[in-house]
Protein backbone atom coordinates (compact mmCIF):
# COMPACT_ATOMS: atom_id res chain seq x y z
CA UNK A 1 0.00 0.00 0.00
CA UNK A 2 2.64 2.54 1.06
CA UNK A 3 4.42 1.84 -2.19
CA UNK A 4 1.49 2.21 -4.36
CA UNK A 5 1.27 5.82 -2.48
CA UNK A 6 4.79 6.61 -3.16
CA UNK A 7 3.96 5.39 -6.50
CA UNK A 8 1.03 8.16 -7.04
CA UNK A 9 2.91 10.49 -5.72
CA UNK A 10 5.69 10.44 -8.25
CA UNK A 11 3.72 10.07 -10.98
CA UNK A 12 1.59 13.40 -9.82
CA UNK A 13 4.96 14.80 -9.02
CA UNK A 14 6.17 13.93 -12.87
CA UNK A 15 3.13 14.92 -14.13
CA UNK A 16 3.45 18.69 -12.42
CA UNK A 17 6.63 19.05 -13.57
CA UNK A 18 5.79 18.20 -17.03
CA UNK A 19 3.38 21.03 -17.20
CA UNK A 20 5.44 23.48 -15.36
CA UNK A 21 8.18 22.32 -18.39
CA UNK A 22 5.67 22.93 -21.05
CA UNK A 23 4.20 26.15 -19.94
CA UNK A 24 8.20 27.46 -19.02
CA UNK A 25 9.20 26.40 -22.51
CA UNK A 26 6.04 28.51 -23.93
CA UNK A 27 6.87 31.42 -21.74
CA UNK A 28 10.43 30.99 -23.48
CA UNK A 29 9.02 30.89 -26.65
CA UNK A 30 7.46 33.90 -26.10
CA UNK A 31 9.93 36.15 -25.11
CA UNK A 32 12.21 34.36 -27.29
CA UNK A 33 9.83 36.06 -30.32
CA UNK A 34 9.43 39.27 -28.38
CA UNK A 35 13.02 39.62 -28.12
CA UNK A 36 13.06 38.88 -32.31
CA UNK A 37 10.63 41.55 -33.30
CA UNK A 38 12.00 44.08 -30.79
CA UNK A 39 15.77 43.33 -32.44
CA UNK A 40 14.40 43.95 -36.18
CA UNK A 41 12.46 47.10 -34.65
CA UNK A 42 16.16 48.22 -33.21
CA UNK A 43 17.54 47.20 -37.32
CA UNK A 44 15.02 49.04 -39.03
CA UNK A 45 15.65 52.30 -36.62
CA UNK A 46 19.44 51.96 -37.22
CA UNK A 47 18.95 51.91 -40.44
CA UNK A 48 16.45 54.37 -41.31
CA UNK A 49 19.01 56.71 -39.03
CA UNK A 50 21.97 56.15 -41.04
CA UNK A 51 19.79 56.56 -44.39
CA UNK A 52 18.55 60.24 -42.43
CA UNK A 53 21.83 60.97 -41.49
CA UNK A 54 22.99 60.57 -45.55
CA UNK A 55 20.46 61.72 -46.95
CA UNK A 56 20.44 65.41 -45.07
CA UNK A 57 24.10 65.46 -46.06
CA UNK A 58 23.33 65.80 -49.42
CA UNK A 59 23.50 68.92 -51.39
CA UNK A 60 20.38 70.56 -52.20
CA UNK A 61 19.17 69.80 -55.69
CA UNK A 62 20.58 66.23 -55.61
CA UNK A 63 18.54 63.55 -57.51
CA UNK A 64 19.03 60.11 -57.96
CA UNK A 65 18.82 58.54 -60.73
CA UNK A 66 16.01 55.93 -61.03
CA UNK A 67 16.88 51.88 -60.44
CA UNK A 68 14.32 49.19 -61.48
CA UNK A 69 15.89 45.51 -61.50
CA UNK A 70 15.20 42.12 -60.58
CA UNK A 71 17.10 40.59 -56.98
CA UNK A 72 18.97 38.49 -58.00
CA UNK A 73 18.02 36.49 -54.40
CA UNK A 74 14.52 36.90 -54.13
CA UNK A 75 13.53 36.98 -57.92
CA UNK A 76 9.97 37.90 -58.56
CA UNK A 77 6.96 35.32 -58.61
CA UNK A 78 4.63 34.74 -61.14
CA UNK A 79 1.13 34.10 -60.19
CA UNK A 80 0.16 32.27 -63.34
CA UNK A 81 -3.53 33.45 -63.46
CA UNK A 82 -4.22 32.33 -67.39
CA UNK A 83 -2.57 28.59 -66.60
CA UNK A 84 -4.90 27.99 -64.43
CA UNK A 85 -8.11 29.09 -65.80
CA UNK A 86 -9.83 25.59 -65.03
CA UNK A 87 -11.04 23.12 -62.29
CA UNK A 88 -12.04 25.68 -59.61
CA UNK A 89 -11.99 24.33 -56.14
CA UNK A 90 -14.42 24.13 -53.26
CA UNK A 91 -12.21 24.32 -50.16
CA UNK A 92 -12.57 24.56 -46.19
CA UNK A 93 -11.47 28.01 -44.78
CA UNK A 94 -9.78 25.39 -42.11
CA UNK A 95 -6.73 24.72 -44.47
CA UNK A 96 -6.18 28.32 -44.63
CA UNK A 97 -6.69 29.78 -41.21
CA UNK A 98 -7.15 28.58 -37.63
CA UNK A 99 -10.06 30.45 -36.25
CA UNK A 100 -11.73 34.02 -37.03
CA UNK A 101 -12.19 36.95 -34.23
CA UNK A 102 -14.84 39.09 -33.98
CA UNK A 103 -15.09 42.76 -33.12
CA UNK A 104 -18.38 44.44 -32.81
CA UNK A 105 -17.38 48.54 -32.48
CA UNK A 106 -19.56 50.41 -30.20
CA UNK A 107 -21.04 53.71 -30.67
CA UNK A 108 -19.32 56.81 -31.32
CA UNK A 109 -20.71 59.86 -28.98
CA UNK A 110 -21.85 61.59 -31.85
CA UNK A 111 -22.95 58.86 -33.57
CA UNK A 112 -20.36 59.72 -36.46
CA UNK A 113 -19.51 56.05 -37.19
CA UNK A 114 -23.26 55.15 -38.03
CA UNK A 115 -23.30 57.55 -39.70
CA UNK A 116 -20.60 57.89 -41.95
CA UNK A 117 -18.18 55.09 -41.39
CA UNK A 118 -15.72 54.80 -44.21
CA UNK A 119 -12.48 52.05 -43.96
CA UNK A 120 -11.34 50.19 -41.01
CA UNK A 121 -7.43 50.04 -39.76
CA UNK A 122 -6.25 47.84 -37.39
CA UNK A 123 -2.95 48.27 -35.96
CA UNK A 124 -1.28 45.83 -33.05
CA UNK A 125 -2.82 48.08 -30.26
CA UNK A 126 -5.96 50.10 -31.68
CA UNK A 127 -8.54 50.10 -34.43
CA UNK A 128 -9.16 53.10 -36.49
CA UNK A 129 -12.37 53.93 -38.07
CA UNK A 130 -12.02 56.46 -41.41
CA UNK A 131 -15.19 58.44 -41.82
CA UNK A 132 -16.10 59.31 -45.07
CA UNK A 133 -16.75 62.87 -44.29
CA UNK A 134 -13.26 63.82 -42.95
CA UNK A 135 -12.84 62.19 -39.20
CA UNK A 136 -11.23 59.68 -37.85
CA UNK A 137 -12.85 57.52 -34.64
CA UNK A 138 -9.97 55.02 -32.30
CA UNK A 139 -11.20 52.40 -30.72
CA UNK A 140 -9.55 49.43 -28.78
CA UNK A 141 -9.59 45.70 -29.89
CA UNK A 142 -12.58 45.35 -28.09
CA UNK A 143 -14.47 47.45 -29.98
CA UNK A 144 -14.34 50.40 -27.08
CA UNK A 145 -14.65 53.96 -28.14
CA UNK A 146 -11.25 55.81 -27.01
CA UNK A 147 -11.16 58.69 -28.49
CA UNK A 148 -11.49 61.41 -32.03
CA UNK A 149 -7.97 61.85 -33.44
CA UNK A 150 -9.44 63.68 -36.16
CA UNK A 151 -13.09 65.48 -36.02
CA UNK A 152 -14.05 67.73 -39.05
CA UNK A 153 -17.25 67.92 -41.25
CA UNK A 154 -17.83 70.69 -43.50
CA UNK A 155 -21.05 71.50 -43.23
CA UNK A 156 -23.87 72.86 -45.61
CA UNK A 157 -27.23 74.00 -45.31
CA UNK A 158 -28.34 71.02 -47.57
CA UNK A 159 -26.54 68.67 -45.76
CA UNK A 160 -22.45 67.43 -45.89
CA UNK A 161 -20.86 67.19 -49.33
CA UNK A 162 -17.28 66.38 -50.21
CA UNK A 163 -17.52 66.28 -53.78
CA UNK A 164 -17.48 68.92 -56.62
CA UNK A 165 -19.44 71.50 -57.75
CA UNK A 166 -19.81 73.35 -60.74
CA UNK A 167 -17.16 76.22 -59.39
CA UNK A 168 -14.85 73.03 -58.69
CA UNK A 169 -13.76 71.07 -55.69
CA UNK A 170 -15.93 72.36 -52.24
CA UNK A 171 -14.35 74.24 -49.26
CA UNK A 172 -14.16 70.41 -47.49
CA UNK A 173 -11.88 70.50 -44.60
CA UNK A 174 -10.57 67.53 -42.59
CA UNK A 175 -9.03 64.23 -43.90
CA UNK A 176 -10.07 61.87 -46.55
CA UNK A 177 -7.33 59.26 -46.48
CA UNK A 178 -5.55 57.55 -43.47
CA UNK A 179 -2.80 54.66 -43.37
CA UNK A 180 -0.82 52.54 -41.02
CA UNK A 181 2.84 52.18 -41.58
CA UNK A 182 5.29 50.36 -38.78
CA UNK A 183 2.48 50.50 -36.66
CA UNK A 184 1.88 54.52 -36.71
CA UNK A 185 -1.32 56.06 -38.28
CA UNK A 186 -0.50 58.70 -40.65
CA UNK A 187 -3.11 61.20 -42.30
CA UNK A 188 -3.47 63.88 -44.84
CA UNK A 189 -4.94 66.50 -43.04
CA UNK A 190 -6.91 69.46 -46.44
CA UNK A 191 -8.39 72.69 -45.91
CA UNK A 192 -9.54 73.59 -49.93
CA UNK A 193 -10.75 76.92 -49.00
CA UNK A 194 -6.85 78.09 -47.85
CA UNK A 195 -4.97 75.64 -50.22
CA UNK A 196 -3.44 73.89 -46.60
CA UNK A 197 -2.49 70.24 -46.54
CA UNK A 198 0.13 68.38 -44.32
CA UNK A 199 0.76 64.78 -43.46
CA UNK A 200 -0.22 64.19 -39.45
CA UNK A 201 1.24 61.13 -37.98
CA UNK A 202 -0.52 59.86 -34.73
CA UNK A 203 1.77 57.79 -32.37
CA UNK A 204 -0.92 56.38 -29.76
CA UNK A 205 1.75 55.78 -27.65
CA UNK A 206 1.65 59.51 -26.95
CA UNK A 207 -1.12 61.37 -24.77
CA UNK A 208 -2.19 64.07 -27.19
CA UNK A 209 -4.06 66.23 -24.87
CA UNK A 210 -5.78 68.91 -27.68
CA UNK A 211 -7.63 68.11 -30.95
CA UNK A 212 -5.80 70.49 -32.44
CA UNK A 213 -2.30 70.58 -34.44
CA UNK A 214 -0.46 74.13 -34.94
CA UNK A 215 1.12 74.50 -38.22
CA UNK A 216 5.20 74.75 -37.11
CA UNK A 217 5.69 77.57 -39.74
CA UNK A 218 5.79 80.96 -37.53
CA UNK A 219 4.01 82.97 -40.13
CA UNK A 220 0.78 79.84 -40.08
CA UNK A 221 0.73 80.39 -36.48
CA UNK A 222 -2.84 81.69 -36.82
CA UNK A 223 -4.36 78.25 -39.02
CA UNK A 224 -4.52 75.17 -37.27
CA UNK A 225 -5.31 71.55 -37.92
CA UNK A 226 -8.43 70.02 -35.44
CA UNK A 227 -6.70 66.90 -35.05
CA UNK A 228 -4.37 65.15 -32.66
CA UNK A 229 -0.27 63.95 -34.05
CA UNK A 230 2.78 65.62 -35.03
CA UNK A 231 2.89 67.38 -38.78
CA UNK A 232 5.51 65.52 -40.68
CA UNK A 233 5.13 67.20 -43.96
CA UNK A 234 3.67 71.24 -44.82
CA UNK A 235 2.23 70.89 -48.75
CA UNK A 236 2.01 73.40 -50.78
CA UNK A 237 -1.50 73.68 -52.58
CA UNK A 238 -0.88 72.55 -55.64
CA UNK A 239 -0.73 69.29 -53.68
CA UNK A 240 -4.35 69.65 -52.67
CA UNK A 241 -7.28 68.37 -54.07
CA UNK A 242 -8.45 64.70 -54.20
CA UNK A 243 -7.57 64.37 -57.66
CA UNK A 244 -3.45 64.75 -56.74
CA UNK A 245 -1.26 61.76 -55.53
CA UNK A 246 -1.43 61.00 -51.86
CA UNK A 247 2.05 61.11 -49.52
CA UNK A 248 2.84 57.87 -48.35
CA UNK A 249 5.42 57.79 -46.25
CA UNK A 250 8.91 56.27 -46.37
CA UNK A 251 10.85 56.90 -42.80
CA UNK A 252 13.76 58.58 -43.37
CA UNK A 253 12.04 61.90 -43.39
CA UNK A 254 10.93 60.95 -46.94
CA UNK A 255 7.56 60.93 -48.82
CA UNK A 256 6.36 58.78 -52.16
CA UNK A 257 3.49 60.54 -54.15
CA UNK A 258 2.31 58.06 -56.89
CA UNK A 259 -0.40 58.00 -59.37
CA UNK A 260 -3.57 55.79 -58.71
CA UNK A 261 -5.78 55.91 -62.17
CA UNK A 262 -4.59 57.64 -65.08
CA UNK A 263 -5.12 61.36 -65.57
CA UNK A 264 -5.07 62.28 -69.01
CA UNK A 265 -5.12 65.92 -68.66
CA UNK A 266 -1.81 66.35 -66.85
CA UNK A 267 0.93 63.69 -67.44
CA UNK A 268 2.78 62.40 -64.14
CA UNK A 269 5.41 60.61 -62.83
CA UNK A 270 5.11 56.48 -62.04
CA UNK A 271 6.67 57.70 -58.47
CA UNK A 272 8.18 61.12 -56.53
CA UNK A 273 9.95 60.32 -53.52
CA UNK A 274 10.46 63.75 -51.57
CA UNK A 275 12.35 64.87 -48.93
CA UNK A 276 10.25 66.56 -45.87
CA UNK A 277 11.89 69.73 -46.75
CA UNK A 278 10.07 69.31 -50.45
CA UNK A 279 12.93 68.51 -52.12
CA UNK A 280 12.39 65.28 -55.04
CA UNK A 281 14.76 63.04 -54.37
CA UNK A 282 13.86 60.77 -57.30
CA UNK A 283 11.38 60.50 -60.11
CA UNK A 284 10.50 57.59 -61.47
CA UNK A 285 8.73 57.91 -64.84
CA UNK A 286 5.38 56.72 -66.33
CA UNK A 287 7.07 54.56 -69.40
CA UNK A 288 2.85 53.64 -69.82
CA UNK A 289 2.47 57.77 -71.19
CA UNK A 290 -1.04 58.36 -72.93
CA UNK A 291 -0.74 60.43 -76.15
CA UNK A 292 -2.53 61.66 -78.79
CA UNK A 293 -5.72 61.11 -76.98
CA UNK A 294 -9.02 63.52 -78.25
CA UNK A 295 -11.63 61.91 -76.79
CA UNK A 296 -13.98 63.63 -74.57
CA UNK A 297 -14.36 60.43 -72.19
CA UNK A 298 -12.75 57.43 -71.02
CA UNK A 299 -12.66 54.48 -69.19
CA UNK A 300 -11.75 54.98 -65.37
CA UNK A 301 -11.22 50.83 -64.79
CA UNK A 302 -7.64 50.54 -62.94
CA UNK A 303 -6.84 52.37 -60.02
CA UNK A 304 -3.45 50.61 -59.61
CA UNK A 305 -2.36 49.17 -55.92
CA UNK A 306 -0.60 50.59 -53.31
CA UNK A 307 0.20 48.85 -49.61
CA UNK A 308 2.77 48.31 -47.49
CA UNK A 309 3.94 44.67 -46.46
CA UNK A 310 7.03 43.99 -43.50
CA UNK A 311 7.27 48.10 -43.15
CA UNK A 312 7.80 48.45 -47.24
CA UNK A 313 6.08 49.92 -49.52
CA UNK A 314 4.60 48.39 -52.50
CA UNK A 315 2.93 49.82 -55.63
CA UNK A 316 1.33 48.76 -58.88
CA UNK A 317 1.26 50.99 -61.83
CA UNK A 318 -3.02 51.15 -63.34
CA UNK A 319 -2.64 48.33 -66.25
CA UNK A 320 0.08 47.20 -65.14
CA UNK A 321 1.28 43.47 -64.08
CA UNK A 322 3.84 43.67 -61.81
CA UNK A 323 3.68 44.17 -58.05
CA UNK A 324 6.92 46.36 -57.11
CA UNK A 325 8.44 47.05 -53.60
CA UNK A 326 10.24 50.39 -53.08
CA UNK A 327 13.67 50.35 -51.86
CA UNK A 328 14.51 54.28 -50.41
CA UNK A 329 15.84 56.07 -52.15
CA UNK A 330 15.68 54.73 -55.74
CA UNK A 331 15.23 51.50 -56.38
CA UNK A 332 12.11 49.63 -57.34
CA UNK A 333 12.58 45.75 -57.33
CA UNK A 334 9.47 43.88 -58.98
CA UNK A 335 7.84 40.93 -56.94
CA UNK A 336 5.02 39.55 -57.91
CA UNK A 337 4.21 38.93 -61.89
CA UNK A 338 0.24 38.59 -62.45
CA UNK A 339 0.48 36.87 -65.92
CA UNK A 340 -2.77 36.98 -67.74
CA UNK A 341 -1.48 35.95 -70.53
CA UNK A 342 -2.62 37.36 -74.37
CA UNK A 343 -5.68 38.16 -72.52
CA UNK A 344 -4.42 41.32 -70.33
CA UNK A 345 -4.76 44.74 -70.98
CA UNK A 346 -1.40 45.53 -73.49
CA UNK A 347 -1.79 49.06 -72.43
CA UNK A 348 -3.23 52.33 -70.56
CA UNK A 349 -4.28 53.47 -73.74
CA UNK A 350 -6.57 50.47 -74.44
CA UNK A 351 -7.52 50.41 -70.66
CA UNK A 352 -9.19 53.91 -70.98
CA UNK A 353 -10.25 53.84 -74.59
CA UNK A 354 -13.97 53.44 -74.76
CA UNK A 355 -13.53 52.72 -78.20
CA UNK A 356 -11.10 49.77 -77.05
CA UNK A 357 -13.55 46.33 -76.11
CA UNK A 358 -12.69 44.61 -73.17
CA UNK A 359 -15.56 42.06 -73.29
CA UNK A 360 -12.88 39.49 -74.02
CA UNK A 361 -9.81 40.66 -71.58
CA UNK A 362 -9.36 39.63 -68.24
CA UNK A 363 -9.13 42.88 -66.29
CA UNK A 364 -7.38 43.17 -62.68
CA UNK A 365 -10.12 43.68 -60.11
CA UNK A 366 -8.48 43.43 -56.60
CA UNK A 367 -5.62 42.46 -54.76
CA UNK A 368 -4.50 41.57 -51.02
CA UNK A 369 -1.23 40.79 -49.44
CA UNK A 370 -1.54 39.18 -46.50
CA UNK A 371 1.70 37.28 -44.15
CA UNK A 372 0.87 33.77 -46.03
CA UNK A 373 -1.34 34.82 -48.72
CA UNK A 374 -2.53 36.31 -51.47
CA UNK A 375 -5.88 36.94 -52.68
CA UNK A 376 -6.65 38.05 -56.50
CA UNK A 377 -10.35 39.02 -57.99
CA UNK A 378 -10.28 39.73 -61.38
CA UNK A 379 -12.95 40.09 -64.16
CA UNK A 380 -13.33 39.41 -67.63
CA UNK A 381 -14.97 42.90 -69.43
CA UNK A 382 -14.13 45.39 -66.50
CA UNK A 383 -17.26 45.86 -63.72
CA UNK A 384 -20.03 48.67 -63.85
CA UNK A 385 -23.79 48.39 -64.08
CA UNK A 386 -23.52 48.96 -67.93
CA UNK A 387 -21.55 45.64 -68.30
CA UNK A 388 -23.32 43.76 -65.40
CA UNK A 389 -26.63 44.80 -67.00
CA UNK A 390 -25.21 43.26 -70.52
CA UNK A 391 -24.34 39.82 -69.04
CA UNK A 392 -20.41 40.33 -69.83
CA UNK A 393 -19.52 41.06 -66.96
CA UNK A 394 -17.71 37.82 -65.00
CA UNK A 395 -15.49 37.57 -61.97
CA UNK A 396 -12.67 34.48 -60.94
CA UNK A 397 -10.91 34.70 -57.65
CA UNK A 398 -7.75 32.80 -56.48
CA UNK A 399 -5.60 32.38 -53.41
CA UNK A 400 -1.91 32.16 -53.74
CA UNK A 401 -0.14 30.41 -50.67
CA UNK A 402 2.96 32.48 -49.94
CA UNK A 403 4.12 29.26 -47.85
CA UNK A 404 4.32 26.35 -50.57
CA UNK A 405 4.01 28.41 -53.87
CA UNK A 406 0.71 27.28 -54.69
CA UNK A 407 -2.09 28.66 -56.53
CA UNK A 408 -5.50 27.62 -55.94
CA UNK A 409 -8.53 28.76 -58.11
CA UNK A 410 -11.55 29.54 -56.08
CA UNK A 411 -14.41 30.23 -58.57
CA UNK A 412 -13.69 31.34 -62.44
CA UNK A 413 -16.85 33.13 -64.15
CA UNK A 414 -19.42 33.82 -62.49
CA UNK A 415 -21.91 36.16 -62.41
CA UNK A 416 -21.97 39.60 -60.46
CA UNK A 417 -23.76 40.17 -57.77
CA UNK A 418 -26.00 42.99 -57.91
CA UNK A 419 -28.17 45.07 -55.50
CA UNK A 420 -31.97 45.66 -56.65
CA UNK A 421 -31.52 49.13 -57.69
CA UNK A 422 -31.04 49.53 -61.45
CA UNK A 423 -27.65 51.54 -62.07
CA UNK A 424 -26.08 49.51 -58.65
CA UNK A 425 -22.40 48.67 -58.50
CA UNK A 426 -21.95 44.91 -59.15
CA UNK A 427 -19.78 42.83 -56.77
CA UNK A 428 -17.94 39.48 -56.71
CA UNK A 429 -20.06 36.66 -55.48
CA UNK A 430 -19.24 35.19 -52.19
CA UNK A 431 -18.69 31.15 -53.06
CA UNK A 432 -17.09 27.67 -52.91
CA UNK A 433 -15.05 28.43 -49.06
CA UNK A 434 -17.13 26.93 -46.63
CA UNK A 435 -16.50 28.55 -43.78
CA UNK A 436 -16.03 25.07 -41.12
CA UNK A 437 -14.45 26.96 -38.36
CA UNK A 438 -17.63 28.78 -37.09
CA UNK A 439 -20.14 28.10 -39.76
CA UNK A 440 -20.70 31.26 -40.30
CA UNK A 441 -20.52 32.42 -44.45
CA UNK A 442 -17.34 33.11 -45.01
CA UNK A 443 -16.42 36.83 -46.80
CA UNK A 444 -13.34 37.66 -49.09
CA UNK A 445 -11.10 40.02 -47.19
CA UNK A 446 -10.10 43.99 -47.60
CA UNK A 447 -7.82 44.66 -45.37
CA UNK A 448 -4.43 43.47 -43.54
CA UNK A 449 -3.68 43.88 -39.98
CA UNK A 450 -0.48 45.46 -39.06
CA UNK A 451 0.16 42.06 -37.78
CA UNK A 452 -0.50 40.75 -41.46
CA UNK A 453 -3.95 39.33 -40.77
CA UNK A 454 -6.67 39.98 -43.30
CA UNK A 455 -9.89 41.17 -42.06
CA UNK A 456 -13.42 42.42 -43.62
CA UNK A 457 -15.21 45.47 -42.30
CA UNK A 458 -19.17 45.03 -42.63
CA UNK A 459 -22.45 45.23 -40.84
CA UNK A 460 -24.63 42.60 -40.30
CA UNK A 461 -27.31 44.04 -42.33
CA UNK A 462 -24.59 44.72 -45.59
CA UNK A 463 -24.48 40.31 -45.32
CA UNK A 464 -27.73 40.24 -47.20
CA UNK A 465 -26.79 42.07 -50.25
CA UNK A 466 -23.35 39.88 -50.18
CA UNK A 467 -25.20 36.51 -49.01
CA UNK A 468 -29.02 36.75 -49.24
CA UNK A 469 -31.23 35.55 -47.00
CA UNK A 470 -31.46 36.75 -43.20
CA UNK A 471 -27.06 35.99 -42.76
CA UNK A 472 -26.78 38.93 -40.09
CA UNK A 473 -29.19 37.07 -37.89
CA UNK A 474 -25.78 34.68 -36.68
CA UNK A 475 -24.43 37.39 -34.75
CA UNK A 476 -26.87 37.07 -31.85
CA UNK A 477 -27.46 40.56 -29.84
CA UNK A 478 -26.46 42.70 -32.26
CA UNK A 479 -28.22 45.14 -34.09
CA UNK A 480 -28.55 45.07 -38.11
CA UNK A 481 -27.17 48.11 -38.03
CA UNK A 482 -23.95 47.57 -35.85
CA UNK A 483 -20.30 48.17 -37.53
CA UNK A 484 -17.72 44.33 -37.24
CA UNK A 485 -14.65 43.70 -37.98
CA UNK A 486 -13.68 39.63 -38.91
CA UNK A 487 -9.77 38.99 -38.58
CA UNK A 488 -8.94 35.27 -39.87
CA UNK A 489 -6.34 33.92 -38.27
Amino acid sequence: MKALILLAVALILTISCHRNRLKGDEDQLAKEILTQEQQLEKERIDREKQLTDSLSKLSKGFRFKEERGIDPERPPVRIDIIGNRTNPQKIKLSRLFRKIDYIRLEQDPDSLLGKFAGEALVSRKHIYIQSRFGGIIQYDLQGHFVQYVCKNLTLYSNGISTGSSGNGPVKFEGTLKAYLFNDQLYYQYENRSTSQACLIVFDDSNDYKNLTVQMPDEKEKKRSVRGKGMIILDMDGSRVSYSKPFPYFLGAGTVAFSQSKKVLEKQMDFIDVVSASGDTLCRFKDFDLIRNFDKTTYRGVDSGDIYYQNGMLHLRQAFNDTIYQLNLPNRLVPKYILDFGNRGIKSALEGVDPAVSLQDKLVHESFLETDRYLFVTYTKDYDCPNTARNGTLKYSRVIYDKKINELIPVYLDEEPLVPGKKLSWPSAPEMNIQNDLDDFPFLWPDRVTEKGEPYVFFTPKSLAGRLGGDSWQHFQGTDEKDYMIAIYK
